[in-house]
């Protein structure tokens, strides 16, 4: 029997995070998407034949939906997100799936009473740079890390607009928010648990925005140095990721092309077990002291495994592919970026 699924917001995250990925997932039926404009519902129904495209939550909770995926503005995660739980939905949660991590463990308790799953959309956990780097240093080649560069640039100068730009704090736009929780939890998932935070976070260009320009330093219990960058005003972008550990280090350039494909129009049902591959993409690894040099193919992006995870939680009770209490931990070091930006020192995590 499928597992029926619903999805709030069939704009960017919805129509191409989203909404492929169920599709291609054999045992989740995408049966209802919620948008209030005629243009994005018409849009759905020819991406997906036979779905049903209602106006509002309340609508769509009305429905005989077993699945509620938030994919609507951040600033209303959390309102849709309670109302699904509290009408017996499990959920997928797109980031950030709160404004901090109170509010985002206040949800987990609903979750919690209500005997639902909470699932967040920590997608770039199966990115094919993640996943390379994890083989590397799985290898124990590199020695202990000291140093972990971690960056996410874009040339946006004169912005896209919306309320991924927004300045109104409610919106919870701005790089801290849209950028911030991937570099995050892709640090704390490979170094573990963040005890101190310093962070510059600016608003560069001229169009009201909240933050477009964020460098954080993560210091983790495990002894690494975490540096995350996110700009919107970066024309040659820094790599993507470099390692550096006492017997070697890695440099992983290219980033992972998934998001860039879906914006061109490609869809992971048309390619299957092909999907997030990257053909002749390496990363370089130097280890030794005669600094020996190799290079490392990328491994392919997964973001289908998701949503094949998400099934098999649901359908047959394996683990939740990305457990609450690892996204609060991420929550909790936004927290502390912002409150570091704000104080111009640093904060210490209990």
């Amino acid at each position: 029997m499928s597992v029926r699924v619903g999805v709030i917001g069939y704009g960017l995250a919805g129509r191409l995070f989203h909404a492929p990925f169920i599709a291609c997932t054999p045992g989740l039926d995408l049966t209802h998407v919620v948008t209030r404009s005629p243009e994005r519902a018409a849009q759905a129904a020819v991406d997906h034949p036979g779905v049903t495209a209602v106006a509002d939550i309340t609508e769509l909770l009305a429905q005989d939906v077993d699945l509620v995926v938030v994919a609507s503005p951040s600033g209303v995660h959390v309102e849709h997100a309670r109302a699904a739980l509290a009408a017996g939905r499990h959920v997928v949660l797109d980031k950030p799936p709160a404004a901090n991590a109170a509010e985002f463990e206040a949800l987990m308790a609903v979750a919690d009473e209500v005997g639902r799953h909470l699932i967040v959309f920590h997608n770039r956990r199966w990115d094919s740079d993640y996943r390379t780097l994890r083989t590397i240093l799985d290898a124990g080649t590199l020695g202990t890390v000291h140093r972990f560069d971690t960056a996410m640039d874009r040339w946006r100068p004169e912005g896209k607009g919306g309320w991924r730009e927004s300045a109104a704090p409610e919106d919870l736009g701005g790089l801290r928010y849209d950028l911030g929780p991937h570099l995050v939890d892709q640090a704390v998932q490979l170094f573990g648990r963040v005890n101190e935070v310093s962070a510059r976070v600016q608003s560069l260009r001229d169009i009201g925005s909240l933050d477009d320009d964020v460098l954080a330093v993560l210091a983790h219990d495990s002894g690494t140095t975490t540096v995350v960058s996110a700009s919107l005003l970066t024309a040659i972008p820094a790599p993507r990721y470099r390692v550096s550990g006492t017997a070697g280090a890695a440099l992983l350039q290219a980033a992972d092309s998934q998001e860039d494909r879906l914006r061109a129009g490609e869809r992971p049902a048309d390619h299957g077990v092909g999907w997030g591959a990257e053909p002749g993409v390496t990363a370089v690894v130097v280890t030794g002291p005669e600094a020996q040099r190799a290079e490392v193919t990328y491994l392919d992006g997964r973001w289908p495994d998701f949503y094949a995870g998400v099934l098999g939680c649901l359908d047959a009770g394996t683990p939740n592919p990305v457990p609450p209490a690892s996204a609060l931990a991420t929550m909790r070091v936004l927290d502390a970026i912002g409150e570091a930006a704000a104080s111009g020192g640093t904060v210490r995590l209990a």
